[in-house]
């Protein structure tokens, strides 16, 4: 008897489902017979089960509704708002007990009698349990049983015989579907387990054969499986038409549903997890999207309001479009708003674009109702949307027209049980990565990757551009940041829904492959660490990566602010705005800031590599000498100095600092100071001010002359001691490069008056040196050793008839 109970219990829910979408169809269209005769056959077939299980009270209530509906269907009663709500009222009490049946619960006594009395046309009572504007409808489950059996068998030939080929289905326990696929899923990785070891063993043509063919078989199994867990959208969409029906009427609006795409499928609890984000969506639409009849009329619309649901399929996303006609999203109201709430600054509200302050709506605390009612004004909802669709690997959008309506544009992977992945190790473990937030993958040492530390952050750059870098082993616990090797590890470059990017630091990439998630205790997910499990082929555990969650907690990206961070279409003119600089604290312990683009890496040298001799600063660095500014401003530390690289292109200086803060954006006027030739202006910083280095006025006074990559070459005589003690330094210094291949042909010979010509063809030039002052200058061609000037200038003279 348990097990018919269950059935009774999920037939009813299953008709239940779909009766409410239908009766509201009705309601719009009293002339089509057939959405009556299914609502119908509902009740009717509810008060056959009652019968049988013995439940008075929903047999009582469900024959009431028969013989209402059976008036109209006779022509004796033309269907109105009064009766359909009256039939629905009916059937939220059915859905009540129900529940009540299925908890083994009592259900309270009362109430009848109204609801029954309701579907009278004389009287006008009120109709209790109508409104199920707080309510989540349930999911349908996956197959619905095609039972008519206990249908009336007295109408007017309306009802049809079935097709012969109908297809056949059967109603099945999802938990139960979900271990047969579970069990799939692992012999697909014992299989590959399997494969591995037969590719190790060489060819065996007696054991190939049938392994292919056990491949093979074992893929249509799974895609079957997979298909199992499927649901077609018309599911979800059959409760969405009873719930726009019960608030607008609440609201006084007049409001009707547009589907497209019901066809479309999606993974079961893909829909269970975007059934309560949809519902948030319609509750905004109708209470602060759509107009009332009157407004709508005087606007020049249609006095009914439209609400569209659109889905397509795209690959391995489903695309899901919500729209309405309304009157679309206030935009100075919505800054407005925030700034009241304090959630932006006015300086930050008068920076935003149209589109930017259009997608503070998603900004958590905060609603643009004027008054707290059930529906709205609690500034707690789109923020919830954003965050459960992102949850789910999903992503929303959203464009509106002032006038003219709103549209949410809600991207959705297939499922979520499968996935595509990247596989990265880690102290000696695997984990996957998403391949949906994967944006690139390159290796630490690549010439064109470049680290930083910016306070206690790190950062990469990669193709101009600098983001921040965590290393997966600090996160998980297995290593100390001042113990990782930036060069020897593989970075995967991860871009979030919220379009914020970091590097991941991982020790190597393995693959990219399908897995398949299971889920992990919540005691393991509230570590926001992972975000479920999988198996590898040889059937060792893998945790999946939680990206979003750890680029929370490690304040990448703000929680409060990370879900409203949007793609300017604008970008360029908001980017010439917002410039990035680094704020560093100098030797006299005040904040300034230098541009971003200025900064080429962060150093600290002992004070062993500076140099300080009167005018000349110098700071050694890798075996190179760089100017030393910033030293005006105070004295240096006794052991480690904190230097900024500093570069403009060409040229590079060395910035002395006692500490590095961190990167950050200024979007506020920078005011010049004429006082300081050393400060381009000050500018507001989280409401202090900062002055900001001239980057033009600092090299001009501390700019090197540029080495030439490809300098001329000078032979000087190879036997001479003077000329390797006394003349080879200064011709180096002239920016020559000293050849000593005798079959490489030079630019410029350095030859001694005393000794013999170098040949003409190792030299296109040749310099004469005398030891005696008195043979050089006019009507000689030699030049006195010592004449320094005179050697530059004869060097100079070379360079520029080869530049010539």
């Amino acid at each position: 008897m348990d097990d018919l109970l269950a059935d009774f219990v999920a037939e009813t829910r299953e008709m239940l489902e779909a009766s409410g979408g239908e009766i509201v169809a009705w309601e719009n269209d009293p002339s089509d017979r057939s959405r009556l005769d299914t609502i119908f056959r509902f009740v009717h077939t509810v008060k056959g089960n009652c019968g049988f299980f013995d439940f008075p009270r929903l047999e009582r209530l469900s024959h009431a509704a028969e013989d209402a509906l059976a008036e109209c269907r006779a022509g004796r009663r033309e269907a109105d708002s009064a009766l359909v709500s009256a039939v629905l009222a009916i059937i939220d009490r059915i859905r009540d007990m129900t529940d009540a049946i299925e908890a083994g619960e009592e259900f309270p006594e009362g109430g009848d009698e109204q609801l029954i009395a309701a579907l009278q046309p004389s009287e006008e009572v009120e109709i209790v349990g109508a409104s199920v504007i707080e309510e989540t409808i349930a999911a349908a489950p996956a197959m619905a049983a095609n039972d008519d059996s206990t249908a009336d068998k007295a109408g007017d030939g309306a009802q049809k015989a079935p097709r012969a080929g109908v297809q056949r289905s059967i109603r099945l326990p999802v938990d139960l579907l979900d271990e047969v696929m579970k069990g799939v899923s692992d012999m697909v990785l014992a299989r590959n387990d399997l494969a591995r070891r037969l590719r190790e063993a060489g060819e065996q043509p007696t054991i190939d054969g049938p392994f292919e063919r056990l491949s093979a078989i074992l893929a249509d199994v799974r895609d079957s499986i997979t298909r199992m867990r499927m649901q077609r959208l018309e599911h979800l969409f059959s409760s969405l038409p009873r719930l726009v029906r019960d608030l607008s009427n609440e609201l006084g609006k007049q409001v009707m549903v547009d589907f497209e795409g019901g066809e479309v499928e999606l993974d079961r609890e893909m829909i269970e997890m975007v059934r309560d984000p949809l519902t948030h969506i319609i509750r905004n639409a109708i209470d602060h999207g759509i107009e009332g009849p009157g407004e709508r009329l005087k606007k020049g619309k249609r006095e009914i309001g439209l609400l569209r649901f659109a889905a397509r399929q795209s690959g391995n996303q489903i695309s899901i479009v919500i729209s309405d006609d309304g009157r679309g999203i206030d935009c100075d109201r919505l800054a407005a708003k925030a700034v009241a709430a304090g959630i932006y600054s006015q300086a930050e509200v008068d920076q935003m674009s149209e589109r930017r302050k259009q997608h503070l709506i998603f900004e958590p605390g905060l609603s643009t109702a004027e008054k707290v009612s059930s529906v709205s004004g609690r500034g707690v909802g789109m923020d919830v949307v954003r965050a459960n669709i992102e949850r789910v690997g999903g992503s929303i959008d959203l464009v509106s027209k002032p006038g003219e309506g709103a549209s949410f544009h809600l991207k959705l992977p297939l499922t979520l049980s499968i996935i595509a992945a990247l596989t990265v190790g880690s102290g000696g473990q695997r984990y996957a990565i998403p391949r949906s937030y994967v944006e690139e993958i390159v290796f630490g040492s690549s010439s064109n990757v470049e680290f930083a530390e910016a306070g206690e952050r790190r950062l990469v750059t990669f193709r101009d551009k600098r983001v921040p870098c965590l290393s997966l082993g600090d996160i998980l616990g297995t290593e100390s940041n001042d113990d990782v090797l930036w060069e020897e590890k593989t970075l995967v470059l991860v871009r979030l829904a919220s379009d914020d990017v970091f590097a991941l630091a991982v020790d190597r990439v393995y693959d990219h492959e399908d897995v398949v998630v299971k889920p992990i205790a919540p005691a393991v997910m509230e570590t926001r660490l992972y975000a479920g499990t999988t198996l590898l082929d040889d059937g060792r555990p893998m945790m999946l990566l939680d990206m979003p969650s750890i680029a929370v907690t490690r304040s990448l990206v703000s929680e409060g602010r990370s879900n409203s961070q949007v793609v300017e279409e604008d970008k360029v003119v908001v980017r010439r705005k917002a410039q990035q600089v680094m704020l560093f604290l100098g030797l006299d312990g005040r904040c300034r800031a230098a541009r971003l683009e200025m900064v080429r890496r962060i150093d600290t040298v002992s004070r062993e590599a500076i140099d300080i001799d009167g005018n000349r600063k110098q700071a050694v660095i890798d075996g190179s000498i760089f100017t030393l500014v910033g030293l005006e401003y105070g004295d240096l530390p006794e052991d480690k100095c904190r230097l900024l690289r500093l570069s403009d292109g060409e040229n590079e200086v060395v910035y002395a600092v006692s500490e590095v803060l961190d990167a950050t954006e200024i979007t506020n006027e920078i005011v010049p100071t004429p006082d300081d030739s050393a400060i381009e202006g000050v500018t507001l910083i989280q409401d202090r001010p900062i002055p900001v280095v001239d980057g033009h006025a600092l090299f001009a006074r501390h700019c090197a002359a540029k080495r030439d990559e490809h300098p001329l070459s000078c032979r000087i005589p190879a036997s001479s001691d003077w000329a390797r003690t006394i003349l080879e330094p200064l011709v180096e210094a002239a920016g020559y490069r000293i050849v000593t291949d005798e079959a490489e042909e030079a630019d410029v010979a350095i030859v001694l008056a005393e000794q013999e010509e170098v040949p003409a063809t190792t030299a296109r030039n040749t310099i004469r040196l005398c030891q005696d002052p008195e043979d050089a200058g006019d009507g000689h061609d030699a030049i006195y050793r010592y004449d320094r000037d005179g050697l530059l200038a004869a060097l100079t003279q070379v360079r520029q008839g080869r530049t010539a």
